[in-house]
């Protein structure tokens, strides 16, 4: 259906909804004004037919009923009025000539100082309408009597309806102009997002630094542009990194590349110079340079890719902490102290190894003869740190130090798990990953004056 019948767009359903709102707005007051005034008209045909009677009730008073006439009741030419006088017995005392010999008009019979309210319908003149009966019990000389004064309600209909068609006249027109401002003034509501479309389908990858302009006033749609051009800013960043990380990497691919190549042709050309058990050592070297370097840079791509969602459990941070400080140790130097306190956090156990084994690598690489592994809480986070006595990392590089492919050049430049500046930005990225930060402070405890390296995790639920 929605291909045969496509749904309108924002201007023209905005536009209906205003019109029904419109419309319904002008029904309910319309419903409203016919109601009072048919309240006002009728409340106002009842006092008529009270006053109608109230000559004749004062003569009955005085004089009684026995010398009224059809002409002593008869209208003064408004047939939509008409006079009926029963004596005590409820006959017909005078009648008005419209509905003379006509039986009484209603069989109420109110006490004299009473009257009665009531609506019928009756054939008056040969045609048949509703009347307001106001009976009245009148007490005089002969009596007592019931005057019955009737008033057409003709008129009351007429005018409700006269109303009505004048209100869905008015409303026709009305909603027209409605709807035409409205659609005007959607569109012109809409025109800068439009603007902003256009702008940003010129867009393109290789012109991000283009931004869309401001509406003036500072609105929803000055907050939807303002909003874009943060997107565009981020793009445009990113884009940068994306192009600083290819160059980055490809020097960093090219280097083992150029020695292997390198020492080929100086074996080749030269083989005197270099024999094939050299050779053989120089191409193994920089094969597993280039494997490690590779494998970190699809590590980083995993973590940077949201839609590859490693299986998650229930891991211990203490167990893998303990378990990388051990390997650590086998190797004697330096010194490798634990001190682990449960943390269980819900990962992705091979991820999470890998962060602390980049961080242990790390501080075995630069301590002089100690580092420091532990693990714990605090507050709703589990923590990993590792400590060493080494060199340390000055203040404005603890940030830094982070980022992909950073060299430093002092003698912690290289990062962990590797020479390429990765190690560390692995860590950042495996730690984002699963919700966390990873952050870099100056050591306070006098064993371990140099880098503490920290890695922050939530908690998992009841861990």
């Amino acid at each position: 259906m929605s291909r045969v019948f496509p749904r309108p767009g924002l201007r023209t359903r905005t536009t209906v909804v205003a019109v029904v709102a419109v419309a319904a707005s002008l029904v309910l007051a319309g419903v409203v004004v016919i109601l009072l005034l048919g309240w006002s008209l009728d409340k106002a045909t009842t006092e008529n037919a009270r006053s109608a009677g109230k000559q004749v009730i004062a003569d009955i008073t005085k004089e009684g009923a026995r010398d009224l006439t059809g002409s002593d009741v008869a209208s003064t030419g408004d047939s939509a009025s008409v006079l009926q006088v029963l004596d005590r017995a409820g006959r017909p005392v005078a009648s008005d000539p419209a509905i003379a010999g006509r039986p009484p008009l209603t069989s109420a019979r109110p006490t004299p100082g009473r009257e009665i309210v009531e609506t019928v319908t009756m054939p008056v003149n040969g045609t048949d309408g509703d009347y307001r009966l106001v009976s009245t019990g009148v007490a005089g000389p002969g009596g007592p009597y019931t005057v019955i004064s009737a008033r057409s309600l003709e008129p009351v209909s007429e005018a409700s309806a006269r109303l009505s068609l004048l209100l869905g006249a008015a409303a026709v027109p009305l909603l027209g102009i409605a709807a035409l401002a409205v659609y005007r003034a959607v569109g012109a509501a809409l025109r800068p997002v439009e603007q902003m479309r256009r702008t940003v389908a010129e867009i393109s990858t290789r012109d991000l630094g283009r931004r869309v302009g401001l509406p003036p006033g500072h609105d929803e749609l000055h907050n939807l542009a303002t909003t874009l051009n943060s997107m565009l800013a981020r793009l445009a960043s990113a884009q940068g990194a994306q192009r600083r990380f290819v160059a980055d990497a490809s020097h960093e691919l090219r280097s083992p590349l150029n020695t292997v190549t390198t020492a080929l042709e100086v074996h080749e050309h030269h083989p005197d110079a270099m024999n094939t058990a050299e050779l053989l050592d120089v191409v193994s070297t920089e094969t597993a340079r280039l494997r490690e370097l590779v494998d970190d840079l699809l590590l980083l791509a995993r973590t940077d890719d949201a839609s590859d969602n490693p299986p998650h459990t229930e891991v211990d941070l203490d167990d893998l902490a303990r378990t990388e400080a051990d390997r650590a140790r086998a190797a004697r130097l330096p010194e490798v102290a634990i001190d682990t306190e449960p943390a269980k956090v819900s990962g992705n156990p091979a991820q999470l190894r890998r962060a602390i084994r980049n961080l242990v690598d790390n501080a075995r690489e630069h301590a002089k003869q100690r580092i420091m592994v532990r693990t714990g809480t605090e507050g709703a986070s589990a923590y990993v740190e590792v400590a060493d006595d080494g060199p340390g990392v000055p203040a404005v590089d603890r940030t830094r130090i982070f980022e992909r492919f950073v060299r430093r050049d002092d003698a912690r430049h290289h990062g962990a798990g590797g020479s390429a500046g990765l190690g560390l930005a692995i860590v950042a990225g495996i730690a984002a990953r699963h919700g966390g930060s990873a952050e870099c402070t100056a050591g306070e405890d006098n064993d371990y004056p140099g880098a503490h390296f920290l890695i922050r995790l939530p908690l998992k639920d009841g861990g």
